[in-house]
C-alpha cells in the first residue's frame, strides 16, 4: 500500500490546573481496535465508498495506526477518530464523543458566545446579555492564537468536521470553532461593527453564573417541534423543526383548522435536521393534489462472499451488460450495489388539501429527511423554495460501538433525485436564493422570511 502523508494537527493546549486523570481510560491496543472498527465498517458498509476507493482508505488507515497510539489521552484520540472519519466527507458518518469527555463549545468563564458563518466570516451571533455592549452581535472574529481565523479553522477545526458540502462544513466549523475541554484558552481578536478592535483571552469553564447561561442576546426562542402563527390576514407561517417520530404528524394536524383558512403559506424547514422520511411524507400529502408523489431513488452496498472470490480472478469485464462476472468483478472491488425497487408513493389522503402558494424556507441546517421532503415537492408548481443551499446529506446511519461507550455512524444508503441527479454532496439549491448577511444579523432581520412574505404579498396584485 502506498502511504498517504497526513498533516499533524495542532490543537489548543491545556493550561495549568486542568486534570486529565479522567481522560486516560483507553489503552493503546484499544485505540487501535477502535480505529480498525471504523476502517472495517467503512470499507464494508459506507454508501459512497466508490468515491473514496480501497487504496486511499487503506493508506489513510495505515497512517492513522501510529498517530492514534501516540495520543496522550482519550480526548486527543477522539479527535484523531474525528479526523479519520471526516475524510469520508459525509454528514451522516461521524464519531460521537466518549462518556468521559466533557466538551465546552460556547461557554467561557466570563462569556457565553455563539458564532456563525456569514459572508465568508466567523461572526458573533449570540452573546451573554450582560456582555452585549462589549461584544456586539455581528462582531467579526479575525484572529485566534496569532493565526488568522481562516488559518486557524483550516488547521484546528475543519479537519474534524463531518459534512457532505462546503456550506454545511463552514457553518459547522464556525459554530464549533472553540470546541474543547475545560480550561483550554484562546487569545482572540475581534473587529466590532463600528470597526473598533477588541482583544480578549477566552478560557473554557463555567463560573456558576446561571444568568450568563439563561440570559443571552438575542434571546433564544423555544424550539417547538411544530410552530404556527399568522404573518398577515391570509398568510400563515408553519415551522416544522423535526421529522423525528410519528408524534410530529399529530402535532402538525393540530393546526389544520388554521391552515385551511390560509390563502398563502410560509413553511419553515431551516431548523429541521431530519428524522424519518416517512413522517415527512405523511405531512407532505396535505400539501399536494397529486395522486402520486415522487421521492428519492435509493441504493446500498451489496456483498456476496463467493462473488468476491470469483471477482479476484476476473481482470476485465463488459461493463455494458449484466452478468454474474460483472457482479463478481464489482463485488471484489467494493463497488457492487443493490438498487431498491422504485415506484412513486400513492397519495390516498381523503382529507382536505392545502394547495396554495407556498414558500419553503431552507438553509444549511435543512438536512436528511427534511431534504427528502423537498424532493417530494419538486413537481408542485405552487411550491417554491427560498433561502440558502441545504446541507446535502441524507441516508441511513449505521451505529457501531467503540470502547469506553463511544460510537460512530456510517451512512449506508445513497439517495438521489428520481432522474438520477445528486443532491447529497451538493445540497438542494433554492428556487430563490436569499443569503443571510451580517447587516441583517445586527438589525435582527430575518431576511429569508421577509423576502418570502414580500413575494407572497405581491401575488395579490
Amino acid at each position: 500500500m502506498k502511504k498517504l502523508l497526513l498533516l499533524i494537527i495542532i490543537t489548543p493546549i491545556l493550561v495549568s490546573g486542568q486534570s486529565t486523570d479522567n481522560l486516560n481510560k483507553l489503552t493503546p491496543d484499544e485505540k487501535v481496535m477502535g480505529l480498525s472498527k471504523i476502517w472495517k465498517e467503512v470499507e464494508y458498509n459506507f454508501a459512497y465508498f466508490e468515491k473514496l476507493g480501497t487504496n486511499k482508505w487503506d493508506s489513510l488507515y495505515l497512517n492513522m495506526i501510529s498517530s492514534v497510539q501516540k495520543t496522550n489521552n482519550d480526548y486527543e484520540y477522539f479527535r484523531e477518530l474525528q479526523r479519520f472519519i471526516s475524510f469520508l466527507h459525509d454528514g451522516h458518518s461521524y464519531v460521537r464523543k466518549f462518556s468521559n469527555i466533557n466538551l465546552y463549545t460556547t461557554v467561557f468563564y466570563d462569556y457565553y458566545i455563539e458564532f456563525g458563518w456569514l459572508e465568508g466570516k466567523v461572526v458573533v451571533t449570540r452573546i451573554s446579555a450582560d456582555r452585549k455592549d462589549e461584544l456586539h452581535i455581528g462582531t467579526v472574529l479575525v484572529e485566534v492564537n496569532s493565526m488568522s481565523t481562516l488559518e486557524y479553522l483550516n488547521k484546528n477545526v475543519i479537519p474534524y468536521i463531518s459534512a457532505s458540502t462546503e456550506q454545511a462544513r463552514m457553518n459547522e466549523a464556525a459554530y464549533y470553532i472553540f470546541d474543547g475541554l475545560k480550561n483550554m484558552e484562546y487569545s482572540v481578536k475581534f473587529i466590532k461593527p463600528n470597526k473598533e478592535e477588541l482583544v480578549l483571552k477566552l478560557q473554557h469553564g463555567w463560573n456558576g453564573n446561571k444568568e450568563m447561561m439563561n440570559k443571552v442576546y438575542p434571546p433564544k426562542e423555544s424550539r417547538d417541534n411544530v410552530k404556527f402563527t399568522w404573518l398577515d390576514n391570509d398568510i400563515a407561517y408553519l415551522a416544522i423543526n423535526t421529522f423525528s417520530d410519528s408524534s410530529i404528524i399529530a402535532d402538525f394536524k393540530k393546526y389544520l383548522p388554521e391552515l385551511y383558512k390560509a390563502k398563502k403559506l410560509v413553511l419553515d424547514l431551516r431548523e429541521n435536521r431530519g428524522g424519518n422520511t416517512e413522517v415527512g411524507l405523511e405531512i407532505f400529502k396535505y400539501f399536494t393534489s397529486d395522486s402520486l408523489i415522487f421521492g428519492p431513488k435509493m441504493r446500498a452496498r451489496k456483498h456476496i462472499s463467493s462473488n468476491k472470490a470469483n471477482g479476484s480472478r476476473i481482470k476485465k469485464i463488459d461493463a455494458t451488460s449484466y452478468s454474474w462476472e460483472k457482479e463478481a468483478y464489482l463485488d471484489y472491488r467494493n463497488a457492487l450495489y443493490t438498487e431498491f425497487d422504485y415506484e412513486p408513493y400513492k397519495n390516498e389522503l381523503v382529507s382536505k388539501k392545502i394547495v396554495i402558494p407556498t414558500y419553503i424556507l431552507i438553509g444549511y441546517k435543512t438536512i436528511s429527511a427534511a431534504e427528502d421532503f423537498l424532493v417530494f415537492t419538486k413537481n408542485n408548481k405552487h411550491i417554491k423554495t427560498i433561502g440558502e443551499k441545504t446541507a446535502g446529506s441524507t441516508g441511513s446511519p449505521y451505529f457501531v460501538d467503540l470502547p469506553n461507550n463511544g460510537q460512530f455512524a456510517i451512512c449506508t444508503l445513497q439517495s438521489y433525485y428520481p432522474d438520477g441527479s445528486e443532491y447529497v454532496g451538493v445540497g438542494i439549491v433554492p428556487d430563490i436564493e436569499v443569503k443571510r448577511t451580517i447587516s441583517g444579523l445586527i438589525n435582527m432581520k430575518d431576511e429569508v422570511l421577509e423576502k418570502a412574505l414580500e413575494l407572497l404579498k405581491k401575488q395579490r396584485k
